[in-house]
């Protein structure tokens, strides 16, 4: 498959189902199909503040791609790709790098200086981000908020 049938657009919250079925396909977690979910989903779809794009191949959905947004005090905006999924029969076809050089762009005209992507130790993306033009940076730090009290 080549590169030039691969299609980009803006996700709309009628494609829920179709990115959780995406999700699954791409051994991606996926949240449980409840109203929450679809609430959510919809809020990420309509927030002028991220980015949430869907790539097709001959009408097929093949890929996405989500990246957020965060004005900063002192430093120009930071961008962070949350989620790049592309289904398995999509794969070393260009979808993922599409998607890739699409966040790119779009973050560089929001004034980013970089596009960040923290990924778990061994994750196999880290392979793609590298041969992709990315390069690693120093190591990611988080506190569990879920945390329920003992």
């Amino acid at each position: 498959m080549s590169a030039q049938r691969v299609q980009i657009r803006r996700a709309r919250r009628t494609d829920f189902v179709a990115v959780m079925q995406l999700l699954a396909a791409g051994a991606a977690a996926v949240p449980p199909p409840d109203r929450a979910t679809l609430r959510r989903f919809r809020y990420l779809v309509a927030d002028l503040g991220g980015d949430f794009y869907l790539a097709s191949v001959d009408g097929t959905l093949a890929g996405l791609v989500h990246v957020t947004y965060a004005r900063q005090l002192a430093a120009p905006p930071a961008a962070r790709l949350e989620q790049l999924v592309v289904a398995p029969p999509f794969r070393r076809c260009g979808v993922g790098v599409a998607l890739i050089a699409l966040a790119a762009q779009r973050a560089r005209a929001r004034g980013c200086a970089a596009l960040r992507c923290v990924l778990p130790v061994g994750s196999p993306a880290a392979g793609f981000l590298e041969r992709a033009g990315w390069r690693p940076l120093g190591q990611g730090w988080v506190v569990d908020l879920a945390v329920a009290d003992a």
